[in-house]
């Protein structure tokens, strides 16, 4: 009888159904001349593939497109245009609007220029101003022996915080006015009325009185036409030292209880003092020095002169002192 698998059973191998189920999976095929061309690749084809694989590889075509664009006239004709504008604008800016630039914006390091003597000199100045005989400033060839002629700024011509009290610094306004937001804010915890947006109420409000106190004594300035060598940033730290005070006032207020008897006397005395400290202090913005070599005013226009500098020192002063330390 013929069966279809009698040639495998003739070659000796065992029937692959004899047993049921077993042996049910298909022999593999075998390819020897597949394999054999898979690993006897020739040398050549590989030396083919490294160009291409080279060819391949990111960045390379960017840098070769960058130098290439560094080369180009059209971009360096492009560079120099911009260069151009902008040296033309700095020029606009400058004739235009360069008065109302602060000078030695770049030179802030001299009102840095204190030292520990220097600070506890100028708190005990702004407190207590009756015994200071002396409020001309002094300048760096005076107390060096050096001369500041070459100088960008005109502030530098004087001699700096650390060898001079009566020069403005920025650093005890700076501290003062960050001792004022947190000081208040803790008198506020004390009282359980803290909330972390009072440092935003009282930033905000101090900046603005400060801004107002610089912009009053500016526009007087103009207005009485003083051809006034004080910088902005020397009227800045002038208007902060008021801070000193308000610290004073603040820290007295919580001490003490009944206002009418402690408290008011004291606002009192330390306004008149801060009053005293600036109309010595600025003087010398207001009402022309002979030494300097300015022009003479009249009688009339140094009486009003000196009313407005007791306005600004006395009335303004007073009332930013009695509201922020309230």
């Amino acid at each position: 009888m013929y069966t279809p698998y009698g040639n495998v059973a003739a070659q000796g191998q065992p029937n692959q159904f004899i047993g049921g189920q077993q042996n049910l999976q298909h022999p593999q095929p075998q390819h020897p001349s597949f394999q054999q061309q898979q690993f006897n690749v020739p040398p050549q084809a590989h030396q083919q593939q490294h160009p291409q694989s080279q060819q391949q590889v990111p960045g390379g075509g960017a840098s070769t497109s960058y130098t290439s664009f560094l080369n180009d006239p059209a971009a360096a004709l492009a560079g120099q245009f911009a260069r151009n504008g902008f040296e033309q604008s700095n020029q606009y800016i400058q004739q235009n609007f360069g008065s109302f630039i602060p000078t030695g914006t770049t030179d802030l390091k001299y009102y840095f220029q204190v030292s520990n003597s220097y600070v506890l000199k100028k708190i005990f100045l702004i407190l207590f101003p009756y015994r200071n005989k002396n409020w001309n400033r002094l300048s760096l060839q005076d107390v060096t022996g050096e001369s500041s002629s070459s100088s960008p700024s005109n502030s530098q011509q004087f001699a700096p915080p650390n060898l001079d009290v009566n020069a403005p610094d920025l650093y005890i306004p700076t501290m003062s006015f960050v001792t004022y937001i947190l000081l208040w804010a803790a008198f506020q915890g004390l009282k359980g009325d803290f909330h972390p947006q009072l440092f935003g109420y009282l930033s905000s409000q101090t900046l603005a009185f400060t801004v107002l106190d610089i912009t009053i004594f500016k526009v007087g300035l103009y207005l009485l036409n003083c051809s006034s060598q004080i910088s902005l940033w020397d009227l800045v730290g002038f208007s902060s030292y008021k801070y000193v005070t308000i610290i004073v006032l603040l820290c007295w207020k919580n001490l003490v209880s009944d206002y009418w008897l402690y408290y008011y006397p004291v606002l009192f005395g330390f306004i008149v003092s801060l009053a005293l400290f600036l109309l010595r202090s600025l003087r010398f913005s207001v009402l022309p020095s002979l030494s300097v070599g300015t022009t003479t005013i009249t009688s009339k226009q140094r009486r009003i002169r000196i009313q407005f500098l007791f306005v600004y020192a006395v009335v303004v002063q007073g009332l930013i002192v009695l509201f922020m330390s309230y």
